[in-house]
């Protein structure tokens, strides 16, 4: 699991980074042809994980509810994220990967609800989910490639 967790990381950094390189007004921008924005694909990376690792495991989740209704999945941008909402999407990026480590190595994830996600991953185990979880900001980091091209 050491490998998946310092991938994890390293996706992590690379959105800080992008998050960082532009402005607000930017990061809000839904380009012509587009459904969401860079910083909507951030917020559903972070729900993404949340939902997929502790909701799968039966746990809650580190995250208020309403943000799973802003980023979660079928959703889209509704109203700019404000600076505030910023900043506590930037915190979330890094803070939750030392929790989610923690919580894994200290054996809080006993259980896992199985299921097969929509592009047909089986998910068993909480192992399975850290891992799809990987390619799944890995998507999110194609989406955001692309966007930015238009920003």
């Amino acid at each position: 699991m050491e490998a998946t967790f310092k991938t994890w990381k390293t996706s992590r950094n690379l959105f800080l980074t992008l998050l960082e390189s532009y402005k607000l007004d930017q990061l809000n921008q839904v380009p012509q042809g587009f459904n969401n924005n860079l910083i909507w694909n951030i917020g559903h990376v972070i729900v993404a994980q949340q939902g997929l690792v502790y909701k799968g495991s039966g746990l809650p989740t580190h995250l208020p509810d309403e943000m799973f209704g802003r980023y979660g999945i079928g959703t889209k941008p509704e109203v700019p994220v404000s600076v505030d909402e910023y900043e506590v999407l930037k915190a979330l990026l890094m803070d939750l990967i030392p929790q989610t480590e923690s919580d894994f190595y200290n054996g809080k994830f006993v259980t896992y609800h199985e299921r097969t996600t929509k592009t047909g991953f089986h998910l068993s185990t909480v192992e399975d989910a850290l891992v799809f979880n990987n390619f799944h900001e890995g998507l999110h980091m194609g989406y955001i490639m692309s966007i930015r091209k238009f920003i």
